[in-house]
């Protein structure tokens, strides 16, 4: 995973994987994976089945709340789906997730889709409460802003956790004491905001 995540999902050989993995055997991959895409297929389940325990489990904390979940709630869940707490964990399969994760929505998106069919279960739940809390917005817009949505807060845990690991470690924006709040600010905005009279006019058109 880590090679993906560094080299991008078509920049890593098989030679590599095999190296990385400590498989002397060059056909050892294709021995357990039919194709190549398979094997992304796999890693891709293991991100989803990691991200989507910890989410799920901060969703049911929300829930189960006397109050019940704003937008807001629902955009701090998204804009940081793993806790630091979760982090030092070290759950194995959270390591590099998201800029793996952020790879393959770019480069193979349909595998991505595929693969996390059945283990996206959080993130749909979350959605869900999405859709309740803002029924002011007409239906394709708020799906427009959700995939938006998906599309930003997967980018910024691939950026977030890339300093974490090194890279760009002296970049201040994510030791900067608010970036949780503000990035939890612009989800909400980013599904929230008033929609214009040049996109009311486009939808309408």
């Amino acid at each position: 995973m880590k090679l993906f995540a560094e080299k991008g999902l078509n920049g890593v050989s098989v030679r590599e994987i095999n190296q990385a993995s400590g498989q002397k055997n060059a056909g050892s991959i294709n021995y357990h994976f039919s194709s190549r895409d398979d094997l992304i297929g796999e890693l891709i389940r293991d991100c989803a089945r990691a991200l989507d325990a910890v989410m799920d489990a901060r969703l049911a904390a929300l829930e189960a709340a006397p109050e019940p979940p704003t937008i807001r709630d629902i955009a701090e869940i998204l804009a940081r789906p793993v806790t630091a707490e979760e982090e030092q964990a070290r759950d194995p399969a959270l390591d590099f997730s998201r800029r793996f994760l952020a790879q393959a929505l770019i480069s193979h998106r349909d595998v991505m889709f595929d693969a996390m069919h059945g283990e996206d279960q959080a993130i749909r739940r979350a959605f869900d409460h999405v859709r309740r809390l803002a029924p002011e917005l007409p239906g394709p817009l708020l799906q427009q802003r959700l995939r938006l949505a998906l599309l930003y807060f997967t980018a910024v845990a691939s950026a977030r956790e890339a300093a974490r690991m090194g890279v760009n470690r002296h970049e201040p924006l994510w030791s900067h004491p608010a970036i949780d709040a503000n990035i939890a600010d612009t989800v909400e905005g980013l599904i929230t905001a008033p929609v214009s009279a040049q996109t009311r006019a486009a939808l309408e058109g």
